[in-house]
């Protein structure tokens, strides 16, 4: 048995323990948040929920049961993974330390107590539980960029330059580009490196692409939401993408309001996923849903990958996206019926396809 052979079949008996369509249903119809403990305590998260112990309250115990959960998949996907197939997976969970960097940043940026940055955070074993919880401890984005060098953290050097150019809050943005633009460009890079299979590159190299249109069109949605003036609009393209050109990205940030750029944004490939989109209920952003739009088409193109290939990294990546989707899904559901939002509102934020 080949090395990505045995990570399939691992990968097969890890989704037994995803959450089926009837298992939604079942969620859906529960009157309230104790059914909705309940059911939760009772299933595939029960163990992780139980570990959390004692919590401010219910909701915050399962939110952290959640997010133990998922560091603890991420670490089991790791682990199993062994050769060429381990390298994809490397890559794959690298996105995830950029995530918990972004979300430390922002969290800073805003003066947010570590108490309530950290229930974001997903370990993924490369920035474990205390290197996450020692960053969030920091007085300042500034502590935290230097903690970041102090431990020689390949994310240290383009952040310490980045620094620079931090003057105020909103300047903020071009931090985490700066992340994901690193994130990228190693990413890419050990993608030509690695011997994987012609299908394998074919197939990661379309995530990351996607990744990177994802990130170029979030970018220009926020900048004409939040009418941010930029002076090197270059500075803030990410190449490597399929969707977007430069030119784009430039027309997209020069439109007026945010439906004039979702309306360009349309005349590509997300135009299905942005197609009709409505206004969300008070207190969620339009940007949220258009970031949960872009989720559903990752998440149809990489399984289509999986069916012309059943056997390559795709399956992984498909397994990887399965599991994020549902813990972002149980997050939603939850979150819903703490503010009683009415089912039909509550719809629009899950991604229920199979």
């Amino acid at each position: 048995m080949s090395e990505l052979d045995y990570l399939n079949a691992r990968l097969r008996a890890m989704r037994g323990f995803l959450l089926s369509r009837q298992d939604y249903e079942q969620i859906l119809a529960l009157p309230d948040l104790p059914a909705l403990m309940a059911y939760l305590l009772d299933g595939p998260y029960g163990r992780s929920i139980e570990s959390v112990g004692e919590a401010t309250s219910d909701v915050a115990r399962v939110e952290e049961g959640l997010r133990r959960n998922f560091s603890e998949t991420l670490a089991k996907l790791f682990a199993i993974s062994t050769g060429e197939p381990q390298e994809g997976v490397r890559l794959l969970l690298g996105y995830w330390d950029i995530y918990n960097l972004r979300t430390i940043l922002r969290g800073k940026n805003g003066r947010l107590p570590a108490e309530e940055i950290l229930p974001s955070l997903i370990p993924t074993g490369f920035l474990d539980e205390a290197a996450l919880e020692e960053l969030c401890r920091q007085p300042d984005l500034y502590a935290v960029v230097n903690l970041l060098v102090t431990w020689r953290s390949p994310y240290g050097r383009p952040l310490i330059l980045a620094l620079k150019d931090y003057h105020e809050p909103k300047d903020l943005l071009f931090l985490e580009l700066v992340l994901d633009r690193f994130y990228f460009e190693q990413a890419f890079g050990k993608l030509e490196q690695a011997r994987f299979t012609h299908s394998d590159r074919d197939a990661l190299q379309m995530i990351l692409s996607l990744l990177v249109d994802r990130t170029n069109l979030m970018t220009a949605l926020k900048v004409v939401e939040e009418q941010i003036t930029l002076v090197d609009k270059e500075r803030y393209f990410l190449s490597g993408g399929r969707v977007y050109t430069e030119q784009d990205f430039d027309r997209l940030m020069a439109a007026r309001t945010l439906q004039e750029a979702l309306e360009g944004a349309r005349r590509s490939l997300f135009e299905p996923a942005l197609r009709d989109l409505e206004q969300p209920p008070g207190g969620i952003s339009l940007l949220s849903m258009v970031e949960r739009q872009l989720d559903r088409v990752l998440l149809r193109k990489i399984r289509a990958l999986m069916r012309t290939d059943p056997v390559g990294m795709a399956v992984v990546a498909s397994y990887l996206l399965d599991k994020i989707r549902e813990i972002a899904n149980l997050r939603m559901i939850l979150r819903g019926r703490l503010v009683n939002l009415p089912e039909p509102e509550l719809l629009r934020f899950l991604i229920l396809e199979y």
